[in-house]
């Protein structure tokens, strides 16, 4: 492949060969992992009271109601359902984040025809791009819009003009229209584009008066983001109150915060060390964000990005190499927030932060493939090199390899469909389950905690119901909740299994 500067025909075939590639990668995903994920049932529930205008419970099922939208626009249009538009959004939306992937590599530096190759392999390969194909998430919009803001910020660079500017601006407030983060950047714009142009501070008082204003509505505005789940305040209290709501959010978060704090003192820390409680919760969120980055970036890419940014094989423009470090900085701050609330983060949090990251991966391979003197390196270097690339491809594999464990919570929705037809005739501890015996709807009866199902039942709890199902993981012993279940009168109907997944029982209820 040439370090000659790639012409458009070239880019064009590569783009159309990277949209072909990830349309069959999105197909062959969702092909071994058909079962829907709880996040799916979600926004299709959603999309069924958007369908009906009915906003306001929309809006009470889930708080972001455009991914919901779009997927029922798309059943509308196509004439699909709701689970097949759900697929046909994700797979356009991870088709566009690997072809702006693509682009925005090239306008970070990468535009000869062997590093545009090698973006297209890293999109096309990462785990980050395939691991959630196969699931209905709104992330992908979020990313695909984000992606688009960093191509626009690469360009705005290079020509500084008033319509990249605008670009920027537009596909964040896109962005925000799927996950809270793109509004954090949208108002951290500011920031962003005076990376670009350092200049004296008396010049840079007007930039950050802006930053301090728009910090100060984004402070506003997540606080009304999070009240929202607890009905805390309705959606015009952000105008018309905008102190109620951001002191009622920092009551909250502090009180989720000091209670947190309690249980690290009672269960980890003795009497005479719990002044240590705030080094262990900060210890604690950045342990949670740096295994979620990790483990989302995985160890041998993690390695291969951290030997280009010592070794410095990155950007070639000091200017891109400050932005890129600024957005990764921005995420890592987003996720310690997320944490430290929830003293978690979900395995598909980091995803815009490792698609960040790897923009430096094609200069980083571009090195290691073209630019290293083989024959000079030690047997140990050549080793170590060769074993990481081989790992890195067995991550990659490990992506595409998703098959799903869950056949028998769809197998067994599809007999109860044909059995459990009344409204709270079902009783489960999966979504999914019923979801595929269409009694999703029935929300009163759906809890995850099985042993809380039983209690309730014990308690005389939905008399009416006829069948119950439990879902019970991998290795998870049911034969405890099964002599429960006899012991109130209910009758082994069916076990749905499978030898590496999960198990499904449905008893009759008396």
């Amino acid at each position: 492949m040439s370090d000659q500067p790639a012409e458009s025909r070239f880019v064009a075939a590569v783009l159309v060969v990277c949209s072909v590639v990830s349309v069959l990668l999105s197909l062959w995903c969702i092909h071994i992992d058909h079962v829907i994920n709880n996040d799916g049932i979600e926004y299709i529930r959603t999309a069924e009271r958007l369908a009906d205008s009915d906003w306001a419970g929309a809006i009470a099922t889930y708080k972001w109601p455009f991914y919901p939208l779009l997927m029922l626009l798309v059943s509308k249009i196509a004439g699909v359902s709701y689970l097949v538009s759900g697929h046909i959004l994700n797979t356009l939306f991870f088709t566009g984040a690997v072809v702006l992937f693509v682009l925005t590599v090239r306008v970070f530096g990468g535009d000869s025809k062997r590093l545009t190759v090698l973006a297209a392999f890293v999109a096309l390969i990462h785990p980050a791009f395939n691991e959630y194909r196969a699931f209905i998430i709104r992330d992908a919009g979020y990313l695909v819009s984000f992606l688009v803001a960093l191509y626009f910020l690469g360009r705005y660079r290079m020509f500084g003009d008033f319509y990249h500017r605008l670009g920027i601006i537009l596909s964040l407030l896109v962005a925000s229209l799927f996950r809270i983060e793109g509004l954090v950047f949208l108002f951290c714009t500011p920031i962003l584009f005076s990376i670009f142009k350092p200049r004296p501070l008396g010049l840079r008082w007007p930039v950050l008066m802006v930053t301090v204003v728009a910090a100060a509505a984004l402070v506003v505005v997540l606080a009304w983001w999070l009240l929202m789940p607890n009905v805390s305040v309705n959606h015009l209290s952000v105008l018309d109150q905008p102190l109620q709501v951001l002191t009622t959010a920092w009551h909250q978060v502090a009180s989720g915060i000091g209670h947190k704090l309690t249980i690290l003192r009672s269960e980890f820390l003795g009497q005479y060390s719990s002044k240590y409680v705030y080094v262990l919760f900060g210890f604690a969120i950045f342990m949670i964000v740096a295994s979620a980055t990790l483990s989302q970036l995985t160890v041998p890419w993690g390695i291969l990005v951290v030997f280009g940014a010592v070794g410095r094989y990155s950007f070639r423009d000091s200017g891109l190499d400050r932005l890129w470090l600024s957005v990764i900085g921005m995420h890592l701050v987003i996720l310690a927030i997320f944490a430290s609330i929830m003293l978690f983060l979900a395995p598909r949090y980091p995803l815009a932060l490792g698609m960040t990251v790897l923009l430096i991966a094609p200069f980083v391979l571009e090195k290691l493939f073209f630019s290293l003197h083989w024959r000079e390196l030690s047997i140990a270097r050549r080793s170590a090199i060769i074993l990481l690339l081989l790992w890195g491809v067995g991550e990659s594999i490990s992506g595409l390899d998703n098959a799903t464990r869950a056949e028998s919570v769809k197998a067994s929705g599809v007999w109860l469909a044909q059995h459990a037809v009344e409204t709270g005739s079902l009783v489960t501890n999966d979504r999914r389950i019923a979801f595929y015996s269409n009694r999703y709807l029935d929300r009163d009866f759906i809890s995850s905690d099985h042993r809380l199902i039983l209690q309730n039942l014990a308690k005389g709890r939905w008399p009416q119901s006829e069948f119950i199902a439990l879902r019970f993981h991998r290795r998870q012993d049911h034969t405890q909740a099964g002599e429960q279940l006899e012991t109130l009168g209910a009758t082994l109907v069916e076990i749905f299994s499978q030898p590496s997944g999960d198990t499904v029982i449905v008893y009759r209820l008396p």
